[in-house]
């Protein structure tokens, strides 16, 4: 019988090992200064774009600013970047409007890498610049409260939701077969006007004494200068004693008149031009346009 030797498996010679963990901890090194040296840079261009938008929004804070992308070194190099969006929250507009949140999306930054490091960086060109500015459920309870009416004392737990234009006009339960599809060839023809969308704006009130659910169904429309407008259409109503009823018309009429409210926003930033309304839950919101903008464009 023969007997077969087993030969163990050749080994890596310990010096070949050496130099394939050293080639590795190299990399993994490399790697990570250069993953620093991309957060670094981008916390560099993130501060000097933050601090002239604090400047140019009025701002007591600098807001929040984050290049998109992969890479920012990359981007940098070039002197161009794709997309860069700054938040700013709790920005207080008159006594009315304190909590409003603004949002901006720049495209096409240019800002050169030399002048960057150097902190010689003064203006930062944009191509085009989207802007929006939000108006919080709280902010409008307040603007509400501002149109004091005599038969309602209090308004508490108001919300808002999106609705279609028809919705806001018409009650659907009580159209007809020919009204009901004339309201949906309309809502297909909402997105053609932006200036203008559905919105139901619902709260409890204190209404001559009795505690009462309303929601108030109508349209928020862009008005000049850069003011949106809520205008509600038809009311309903609920409390203990009417059920899911009417009420009064003088109540009725007293409750329409006090949620008809116009929202001064302030100027969109970096005259942005307003172009339309939007409606989300809990949210108003008015949003434009810009094109060649100078961010910093003072010298500050």
């Amino acid at each position: 019988m023969t007997t077969m030797t087993e030969h163990p498996a050749p080994r890596t010679p310990p010096r070949r090992r050496r130099r394939t963990r050293r080639l590795v901890i190299t990399l993994l090194v490399v790697i990570g200064l250069l993953v620093a040296a991309d957060f670094g840079a981008a916390a560099v261009f993130e501060y000097q774009v933050s601090k002239r938008a604090r400047e140019q929004f009025h701002l007591t804070d600098d807001p929040s600013v984050k290049v998109q992308g992969f890479s920012f070194l990359v981007q940098a190099i070039s002197g161009e970047y794709g997309h860069v969006s700054i938040d700013a929250k709790g920005v207080p507009v008159q006594d009315t409007l304190r909590d409003l949140e603004v949002h901006v999306d720049l495209m096409g930054v240019q800002a050169p890498l030399g002048d960057l490091l150097s902190g010689s960086l003064k203006q930062v060109a944009v191509d085009q610049v989207e802007g929006q500015v939000r108006v919080r459920s709280s902010d409008v309870a307040r603007a509400v409260q501002r149109n004091e009416n005599p038969l309602i004392s209090s308004i508490s737990n108001l919300t808002i939701d999106p609705i279609s234009e028809s919705e806001a006009l018409s009650d659907p339960d009580d159209r007809t077969d020919e009204e009901q599809a004339a309201a949906e060839r309309a809502d297909e023809l909402e997105d053609d006007d932006d200036t203008k969308a559905g919105a139901k704006i619902c709260a409890t009130g204190d209404i001559g004494g009795e505690e009462t659910d309303f929601c108030a169904n109508g349209l928020i429309e862009l008005v000049e200068n850069a003011k949106a407008k809520f205008t509600p259409s038809r009311l309903e109503v609920n409390n203990s004693v009417l059920g899911s009823g009417e009420l009064p018309e003088q109540f009725e009429a007293g409750i329409l008149q006090m949620l008809t409210v116009t929202l001064d926003p302030g100027e969109l930033p970096f005259t942005v031009t307003p172009t339309a309304v939007n409606v989300e839950p809990g949210v108003l919101s008015v949003e434009g346009k810009a094109f060649d903008v100078v961010l910093g464009g003072s010298g500050g």
